[in-house]
């Protein structure tokens, strides 16, 4: 993803290629300050895909590593997209209340709760498309078709349901029915084999399940079965060790994910990339104890207000405050002393014990 950078409109405009290092984006923002007429820091002002990705992450510091690595990850994942989940992602962006990066990554990752109706971009189409699909309010018998009025009926179902129109279709979350289908799914999908043959086998799996995989391949337990491949379908998927594990771990670990809400595997993910588990087994252990971890805000001011709130400031002491204390060099130091660690999937801490304090250089990526 090429993201492009000014200083002001008309100004001066650079072109950085994302992933990208810090040390390679710093210098053309000093190329950019040499060359620039306006004042100001610098904003994205445009990308090389959809056109309104720019106006959510045009916030975004890059003279901030912590912002540059959640630019790298969103490039990486969206790069990855297929056109239709690019139009998909823009609608969702527009559907929802976005407040920068760490909401842009929040629709990224929860990018399958979401429906792309291709081809219907007005209250008139969209109306049109629910009477055909038997997805209006009333079911219209066909011989009243041609006199309905479709672009009411599809202004009242936007009114009811939300969601954005795009000049490639309509995006809109899906219903609840369609969304316990969804959490329905396979977490996990192993491939294993035996001299027999080879089958997938979808995990969390009941016992009637793992009884059909054994006689499919001739065995008299799944235990010397050969894991041949193994399918996670979450983002988090590359923080997992996968080169030594058992069923029994992919299993347990299944089920734990299964159990798991939206926010809860976006702690999950934040903290995969904190732990590094060496195993399964201990990616399991943290998943298990999953309510002992928290995200936060990444914002030092936030924090700093949230800790006073925590400590008996009410409003009124926050306004007597403010103007005379430094919210973010308290919320940094608050961060520190909660062991507040920054994501790619947002800001997070432990909640029993804190973790220990960074060096210096990862200190820097905070913020």
């Amino acid at each position: 993803m090429d993201i492009f950078v000014s200083k002001g409109e008309h100004d001066h405009e650079v072109c950085i290629r994302l992933p990208a290092a810090p040390d390679m984006i710093w210098p053309m923002l000093t190329e950019l300050d040499r060359c620039s007429v306006s004042g100001g820091p610098a904003r994205i002002t445009g990308t090389s895909l959809f056109l309104n990705l720019a106006q959510y992450i045009s916030g975004a510091d890059l003279e901030e590593e912590a912002d540059i690595r959640r630019l790298n990850v969103l490039a990486g994942m969206v790069d990855g997209m297929s056109v239709k989940d690019q139009q998909l992602l823009s609608g969702a962006l527009d559907a929802e209340s976005v407040n920068g990066l760490d909401d842009v990554l929040r629709v990224v990752y929860s990018l399958g709760q979401y429906e792309f109706i291709e081809g219907v971009t007005t209250d008139k189409e969209l109306g049109g498309w629910l009477v055909e699909h038997g997805q209006a309010e009333v079911e219209f018998p066909k011989e009243v078709w041609p006199y309905l009025d479709y672009a009411g009926i599809g202004r009242s179902y936007y009114a009811d349901h939300g969601g954005a129109y795009t000049p490639s279709g309509y995006v809109k979350r899906r219903e609840a029915v369609q969304m316990q289908a969804e959490e329905a799914s396979p977490a996990f999908t192993l491939t294993l084999a035996s001299a027999a043959g080879a089958v997938r086998l979808d995990l969390p799996a009941e016992d009637a399940e793992m009884e059909r995989a054994k006689r499919a391949l001739g065995l008299d337990s799944l235990d010397s079965a050969a894991i041949r491949d193994v399918e996670i379908g979450y983002p988090w998927a590359h923080l997992l060790p996968t080169d030594a594990i058992t069923l029994e771990d992919v299993n347990v670990l299944a089920q734990c994910v299964r159990a798991m809400s939206g926010e809860e595997l976006r702690v999950f993910g934040a903290v995969l990339e904190v732990e590094g588990p060496c195993s399964l087994h201990e990616a399991g252990t943290i998943a298990m104890d999953i309510n002992d971890y928290e995200l936060v805000t990444s914002s030092e001011r936030e924090y700093a207000i949230t800790a006073l709130g925590y400590a008996g400031a009410d409003d009124e002491v926050l306004d007597m405050l403010e103007g005379f204390t430094d919210f973010d060099a308290l919320g940094r130091a608050e961060m520190e002393a909660d062991g507040v660690r920054q994501t790619s999937f947002g800001a997070v801490k432990r909640l029993s014990a804190p973790w220990p304090e960074q060096g210096p250089e990862m200190r820097q990526t905070m913020g």
